[in-house]
């Protein structure tokens, strides 16, 4: 069964009629994952570990081959980018200059969640800057709120969780859920400049 980091790959490719791409997206991922799960197997979850993540190959994938040939405007291609990198950066920042498995579970919660508006705040600052409309933002914000929820509660379980055998594999599965939050971006941008949103009732 394919992983839910390839299949959302393949979302992406047929969302952007990409084929091509997408088989060096699907290579890179494999390659990505099978480092992974050397050491996984081997049970080390360690700094290394943690950034050697599929999610990071991904963001760097789609920053550098998919978004700029995606089908959509010029506008939305940037908002993309902004939002790519922000998250790539902040994540991979967090990583590097914190020891996770040193931190209680409501301080670890803490700093998860932090990083994360923290991120959000700055890529709509950086996207505001380089003349994103508020209209565009405020639109793909009503699309991508249920990913953004089910992301917030994917930290929570994830840091309270007792099945993980430390907090760097908290950690670890925490990134999985970015992973799968940012491949969402791409369908909510297609559906933020083709639908119109529904006002909650």
């Amino acid at each position: 069964m394919k992983s839910p980091a390839v299949i959302g790959a393949i979302v992406v490719a047929l969302i952007t009629g990409m084929l091509g791409p997408l088989s060096v997206t699907y290579v890179q991922g494999r390659q990505a994952e099978a480092v992974d799960a050397r050491r996984l197997e081997q049970g080390v979850i360690d700094t290394q570990t943690l950034l050697e993540h599929a999610l990071f190959t991904h963001a760097d994938t789609w920053v550098d081959l998919i978004i700029p040939q995606t089908k959509v405007s010029p506008e939305a291609r940037e908002f993309l980018d902004i939002k790519f990198t922000a998250f790539h950066d902040a994540l991979q920042g967090l990583v590097m200059t914190t020891d996770f498995n040193t931190l209680s579970n409501d301080r670890f919660h803490a700093v998860a969640s932090k990083n994360l508006n923290d991120t959000v705040t700055s890529y709509i600052a950086d996207a505001r800057r380089a003349g994103i409309s508020d209209e565009f933002i405020a639109e793909f914000n009503q699309w991508h709120q249920q990913v953004v929820d089910i992301l917030v509660a994917a930290i929570e379980d994830n840091v309270y969780s007792p099945i993980h055998s430390s907090q760097n594999a908290k950690m670890y599965a925490i990134l999985t859920a970015y992973d799968s939050a940012l491949g969402a971006t791409l369908e909510d941008v297609a559906r933020t400049l083709q639908e119109p949103v529904v006002p909650a009732q």
